[in-house]
């Protein structure tokens, strides 16, 4: 019986230390908006409403940012990030129909690429992306993803 008790307590004991972070708040947020360079491993996002339309007549969904939705978020990015870009080429602007890559359903970039192509693409002017990112210290993003504009 006192196996079955202390057989009983270390599996709660267990649980309880496994279920513990779990049910923490992970501070994981999802902001649509436009970033900027702001230091080598940082940039500033600026939150939009964001919205998911086809463009014209086409057929073509595409992202619109329209109205200033918060104010400005300095965030961190390091070599864990993943990052995905509408143009093929990583770390250069899109060059237009048919050298973008982008997901056909939810209009984000697909080309995955790395940390560095990130910060070459935002040397270059801001750029329209979605950002996941954690918010439990200090802000540090776990998703960039480029949106498809019209």
């Amino acid at each position: 019986m006192k196996a079955i008790l202390a057989g009983a307590a270390t599996a709660a004991l267990l649980l309880s230390v496994t279920t513990t972070p779990a049910a923490a708040a992970t501070g994981l947020k999802t902001v649509y908006g436009w970033a900027k360079i702001s230091g080598n491993a940082h940039f500033i996002l600026t939150p939009y409403k964001a919205t998911l339309g086809e463009i014209g007549e086409s057929g073509l969904l595409g992202w619109s940012l329209d109205k200033k939705t918060g104010s400005p978020v300095r965030i961190a990015y390091t070599e864990g990030l993943d990052f995905r870009q509408v143009s093929k080429k990583c770390g250069k602007r899109a060059a237009g129909y048919p050298h973008e890559n982008y997901d056909k359903k939810t209009a984000f970039g697909k080309t995955k690429c790395d940390p560095i192509h990130l910060y070459a693409l935002l040397k270059q002017g801001r750029v329209a992306v979605r950002v996941v990112y954690d918010n439990t210290k200090r802000p540090m993003s776990v998703k960039v993803w480029e949106l498809k504009l019209p």
